[in-house]
Parts: C-alpha cells; structure tokens; sequence
C-alpha cells in the first residue's frame, strides 16, 4: 500500500514544534526589547556620571568631604546623582564616587575616580 501525504497525527505534531518555536520568538523578541530600553537607560546614566567627573576633575576647587546628592536633567531625562568624597591615604587625594540612577530606572551606574584634594 502506497502512501501520499501526511496522516492528521503528523500534522498535529508538526503545528505543536511550529507553534512552541514561534512563541519561543515572540519572547525572545520581548526580551530584547527590554534590553535594549536598558542599555539605554544605562547610556544616558553613564553619560552623565562621566559629565559630573569632568566637571568635578577640571572644578579649581576640590569638592567637600561627605556625602551629597542633586538631580539634574540631561537629554530630556532626569537622573540623580549622589556622590561621596572620602580622603584617601594620599593626603594630597581625595576619592569621589558617582552614582547615578534614572528617575525611573533601576538600574545605577557607578564611578569612581581619584583627584588632587587642592
């Protein structure tokens, strides 16, 4: 007996293996499309922090020993920025770490450099 075709059965797996597959893409999709608004967001938070170093490397006066915090808007964006300046062992240095957080992202990038005290 000769066979054309496929039985019900074989199609019934086959449409089972091509949906399981589609929806693995459809997520996969998903996912990425979260990625990508983070990677953006840590861009636009990186961007910043490195902003507020140079702008504290190149200030003439070193910035006062604690801990401080602002917001500002770049980009259309706000973020905040805390920073924290301890003395290092060094008395001439002074350690600055820069945090900086969207207002509404998680995600905080952090920096950290070293600077002459005067």
């Amino acid at each position: 007996m000769k066979r054309n075709g496929f039985t019900l059965l074989e199609m019934l797996v086959a449409l089972a293996v091509f949906s399981i597959a589609a929806l693995a893409l459809l997520r996969l999709d998903a996912v990425s499309l979260a990625t990508a608004t983070d990677l953006k967001a840590r861009e636009g938070a990186m961007l910043v922090a490195e902003n507020e170093a140079a702008r504290i490397a190149t200030d003439p006066a070193a910035p006062p020993l604690g801990n401080a915090a602002r917001r500002l808007v770049n980009g259309g964006q706000s973020f905040v920025v805390a920073q924290a300046v301890t003395p290092t062992p060094d008395q001439r240095l002074l350690r600055i770490d820069l945090a900086v957080r969207g207002e509404n992202v998680p995600a905080t990038v952090r920096l950290s450099f070293i600077r002459r005290a005067r």
